[in-house]
């Protein structure tokens, strides 16, 4: 319990994570996703399920295209894994991409923590489970890998808010701009392109950007599109571009969800700082 608070107090402010309140909000972010949201509701025996279990520490996990890049997000998190070694892999991720959100200006998601880690690599889930950038059916897509997590329209669409951080890099992705004006100049390496034009501020300017694409210098994938297209989508597309206060709300609500699907808790119910 002592060593939770410890990660918490450093995550949000302390110098021992002071980089995720800049260069890796977004991939701190994704870590915890990535991690979570390999599960499938339909494998009930755990580790098989997949989610959050901490499997992405392992390499084998970590090549899986849809997480190119990632290894560098754990690099930075190793030391604190090292500090605190009572804390778990699976804690650790979901700890640092909440707190991503909340530093990033988001809001404040109702966690809870005592996830238990898988043991090897031979436990990581089958690749091919994550959402891609740019399927033949995007809709369609989106819904059978969310859907196969057990989240729904709403949560789907909130949760693709979260692009409102971070860029896009076509060597590691096959996607975006090589550099724009947003992004050529860092902060970090420069390069990728960006869904919002203040890559490193959570707010709703990702549903405003992707519903009146007005600068070509701004991110839309066909995933990102399909949120003004299909119609119900669409329903909570518009109102989080006009109300921000009920994407956060949203938002937080989905983030959570997320981030105890395939979760084993020790002790069952888990342990909450709040």
């Amino acid at each position: 319990m002592a060593v939770h608070h410890l990660l918490r107090r450093g995550v949000s402010g302390a110098s021992l994570l002071h980089p995720l309140r800049g260069l890796l909000l977004a991939s701190q972010v994704r870590l915890g996703w990535h991690d979570a949201g390999t599960y499938d509701k339909n494998i009930a025996e755990w580790p098989k399920c997949g989610g959050a279990n901490g499997s992405l520490r392992f390499e084998i996990e970590l090549k899986h295209g849809a997480n190119a890049g990632l290894v560098n997000a754990l690099k930075l998190i190793q030391p604190i894994k090292d500090k605190f070694p009572g804390i778990t892999y699976a804690d650790l991720f979901q700890l640092a991409s909440a707190t991503a959100i909340e530093e990033a200006g988001g809001p404040k998601i109702p966690m809870i923590y005592g996830r238990v880690d898988v043991t090897a690599p031979e436990q990581c889930p089958p690749e091919g489970r994550l959402p891609a950038a740019g399927p033949p059916s995007p809709a369609e897509h989106l819904r059978e890998v969310f859907y196969r997590m057990g989240l729904n329209d709403k949560e789907i669409v909130a949760l693709s808010g979260a692009h409102t951080l971070g860029r896009a890099r076509p060597e590691r992705s096959g996607w975006g701009k090589p550099e724009t004006k947003y992004t050529k100049d860092g902060p970090g390496a420069p390069g990728g392109q960006s869904w919002t034009s203040q890559w490193l501020k959570f707010d709703n300017s990702y549903f405003k950007d992707v519903k009146e694409r007005r600068d070509e210098d701004l991110l839309v994938l066909p995933t990102d599109a399909v949120l003004f297209e299909d119609s119900a989508f669409k329903v909570y597309a518009e109102k989080y571009a006009e109300d921000q206060d009920a994407f956060f709300e949203d938002y937080a609500e989905a983030h959570a969800k997320l981030s105890n699907l395939g979760a084993k808790f020790d002790p069952p119910k888990g342990i909450s700082l709040q």
